[in-house]
């Protein structure tokens, strides 16, 4: 039997790490009207905000393309039940690691992921007191996997697909080439409240850790008129067909996942989403759990599901059509907004098989405490060739 002191511990451990960015622009209008009207006024905001006026945005910040995903702090010990500095793989599904033994006997099965958890529990304390709570982040880079090199005249770190490169008059270039791992440390997650884009500034400097450069300087934004317009243009008519549809949280109702993944096969085909290739998608993905069970009477059961959620769809098809719609003028409105943001001046050369790239995207965090992502979707984006892999 448990005493209750280890209860707490347990609540205490347990992750609160960020599992999940909802895209801005490509996501909240099919999980209801509600979320669907508040990404909305995100999205303008962040259009306000790019244009120098008064929004509800706080901080941009660059997304950074490492692995694995970690969180790192001060935590309670179960072992000790005193608060350590520990690790834990995304989520901490299967716990800190506060000893090296931790880390083998929690990360042991992937030598990958060991590797890199026993380097980050050796050097990833030196940048972390108990004040600075814990954080959320990724793996950059190390010179014991090699993923910190020397290239020519340059320094590079690269754990995923992006290249992350630094000449020798940057300032990053001798903070990174003394370094054993690097680090890109994003969201503080021990508050009530998610901090985003955290000022790295107040953790500690030790040569040994490298920590990524995410911020994102609003002085090197240049948001042209004409960019500004075709926002407007979309945007107007993205409200447009929304306000067309006539219940939309009852048009949605079961159908919130059913469409989401739609929208990823869409990306993955480099089309836009029809109401009549939806249909085809729900009943493909419907008539597979059909097909997983064995009973007649569960067939039969599924079957009748299966064609209720289909003839939905099409007694509503002029509404699905008006939500499609909106999200192509949403996609394209976020798009003008995302190229803004990569032109912009970033803190690092970024390469994919040596040739330049855009950022994997944005986080923008907002005054409210929520946040969303900005990515591009598109099949040659980041997150096309993601969903590509």
């Amino acid at each position: 039997m448990k005493l209750f002191q280890h209860f707490l511990i347990e609540a205490e451990e347990k992750s609160k790490a960020i599992k999940h960015l909802t895209h801005l622009g490509g996501e909240a209008h099919f999980v209801s009207k509600e979320e669907s009207d508040k990404d909305n006024r995100r999205l303008e905001h962040l259009h306000d905000w790019l244009g120098g006026k008064d929004s509800s945005v706080q901080n941009i910040g660059v997304k950074a393309d490492g692995s694995p995903s970690f969180e790192m702090g001060h935590v309670m010990n179960p072992a000790t039940g005193q608060k350590e500095f520990g690790v834990a793989y995304k989520g901490a599904a299967r716990g800190y690691a506060f000893t090296q033994q931790d880390v083998k006997e929690k990360f042991g099965h992937s030598e990958g992921l060991s590797s890199k958890m026993s380097q980050l529990l050796e050097h990833g304390g030196k940048v972390m007191s108990p004040l600075h709570g814990v954080v959320q982040g990724d793996f950059m880079g190390s010179k014991k996997d090699n993923t910190i090199k020397q290239q020519g005249d340059k320094i590079t770190h690269k754990e995923n697909l992006i290249e992350y490169g630094y000449p020798k008059n940057h300032p990053e270039y001798d903070a990174l080439k003394k370094a054993k791992i690097s680090v890109s440390l994003h969201t503080r997650i021990d508050k009530a409240q998610p901090e985003y884009n955290i000022n790295t500034d107040k953790l500690h400097s030790h040569p040994d850790v490298h920590i990524f450069n995410n911020k994102l300087k609003k002085s090197n934004i240049n948001y042209s008129e004409e960019d500004k317009n075709e926002f407007q243009k979309n945007f107007n008519k993205a409200k447009e067909h929304l306000g067309n549809i006539l219940n939309h949280n009852e048009m949605i109702a079961g159908h919130t996942e059913h469409l989401q993944t739609y929208i990823n096969k869409t990306v993955r085909e480099g089309k836009y989403p029809t109401t009549a290739g939806y249909k085809t998608h729900l009943k493909a993905r419907l008539q597979k759990k059909i097909d997983a069970v064995s009973k007649p009477e569960t067939k039969l059961k599924k079957h009748i599901e299966m064609q209720n959620m289909v003839s939905h769809v099409e007694r509503n098809k002029e509404d699905f059509g008006h939500l499609f719609t909106a999200h192509k003028h949403l996609d394209k409105a976020k798009n003008v907004l995302l190229k803004t943001l990569e032109q912009s001046e970033h803190n690092q050369q970024h390469t994919i098989n040596g040739k330049p790239t855009a950022p994997e995207g944005f986080v923008v965090g907002y005054k409210d405490g929520s946040v969303s992502k900005v990515v591009n979707r598109s099949k040659e984006g980041f997150s096309g060739l993601n969903l590509n892999k």
